[in-house]
């Protein structure tokens, strides 16, 4: 197999760091280095990874297979543009856009271009995901009454400011966590109709920095199914917590319940730095990132999440943030 081209287009968000140790280490992957508009953060990313930092156009003039796009979420759109007039399979970053506007140019891009798009959504690939949606499809829970999903973290603009940053991430822990369970639910044959929400900003007087962004909320969402969701969004982890958060999924159906823990398999190390949970499990980003190789190469087929999923996500999460503004539900047309 010849290998790949590769690159990343922008290094702002925080699994960057992963994707670039993935390129460097596939060897069915030739990496080409990454681009990214911050001087500083550009130079840090290439003494911390090796990988070379060019212009946009010298990047994409190389001729890559195709591209993961990390950039600040606002800016995806004329990256995403970008690579697809260049003819380079996209990978892109969740949320794919701060509006729907952005993110149904991004899928017209690719389409005139005869490009793929994939949604980064990891926790597609996890084992626990596919074993729930096999009980799901086989209907061993008999009809679905509810799901309950929890999605908390620390708050990523520790390491990466632009998090809370509305005009740059869309929103708060809101866009940050909503996404991957409305992802969840559409993957499992969902279709949501009505969004109800509550998003809490951070009081000025608790974390001065986060005044005015969401970091904590409710959502509840109607299905066309006749079936209930909640989720449960936030950063509430403090730093001090073992890991980054968790990523938990519960179903009741009329015949049975079942629930999943994304991120389960760890273990609990405590050494002179403290306590944290290590995890054993499968590499998520590994699998996407695997899975997006195939695209390129069109070698096997590629099972990862298309940019209607992440569309239909997006679609959830803006929602939330009507619903909110408006102190209503609203519905999903």
């Amino acid at each position: 197999m010849i290998p790949v081209r590769l690159a990343l287009l922008g290094v702002a968000h925080v699994h960057a760091d992963a994707y670039a140790a993935w390129l460097t280490s596939e060897p069915h992957v030739q990496p080409l280095g990454f681009s990214e508009e911050d001087p500083h953060l550009a130079a840090e990313f290439a003494a911390r990874t090796g990988l070379a930092h060019l212009p946009l156009e010298g990047l994409l003039g190389a001729g890559p297979g195709g591209v993961i796009v990390c950039s600040e979420t606002a800016v995806h759109r004329p990256l995403v543009e970008a690579a697809a007039r260049a003819g380079a399979h996209v990978l892109c970053e969740k949320p794919i856009a701060t509006t729907l506007e952005d993110a149904r140019a991004m899928g017209e891009a690719c389409a005139r271009a005869g490009v793929g798009f994939r949604t980064a959504f990891p926790v597609r690939f996890s084992p626990a995901v596919g074993q729930l949606h096999g009980m799901l499809r086989a209907g061993l829970l008999g009809n679905v009454l509810a799901y309950s999903g929890v999605n908390h973290s620390v708050c990523p603009d520790r390491e990466r400011g632009w998090f809370s940053n509305p005009h740059l991430a869309g929103g708060g822990a809101g866009m940050d966590h909503i996404i991957h369970l409305a992802d969840l639910l559409h993957l499992f044959g969902e279709r949501v109709e009505g969004v109800y929400a509550r998003l809490i900003p951070v009081p000025e007087w608790v974390l001065p920095e986060h005044a005015g962004v969401d970091a904590a909320g409710l959502v509840t969402l109607s299905l066309a199914s006749g079936a209930g969701a909640t989720i449960d969004c936030s950063w509430s982890r403090p730093r001090t917590y073992p890991r980054w958060g968790h990523l938990k999924l519960g179903v009741v159906g009329t015949q049975g319940t079942q629930s999943l823990d994304a991120f389960a398999e760890s273990i609990t190390v405590t050494g002179t730095a403290g306590r944290h949970w290590v995890g054993y499990g499968p590499d998520l980003n590994a699998l996407m990132l695997t899975d997006f190789l195939s695209l390129c190469t069109r070698e096997r087929p590629s099972l990862g999440a298309d940019w209607n999923a992440g569309y239909e996500a997006l679609r959830v999460v803006l929602a939330a943030y009507e619903s909110q503004a408006r102190g209503r539900a609203v519905g999903l047309v």
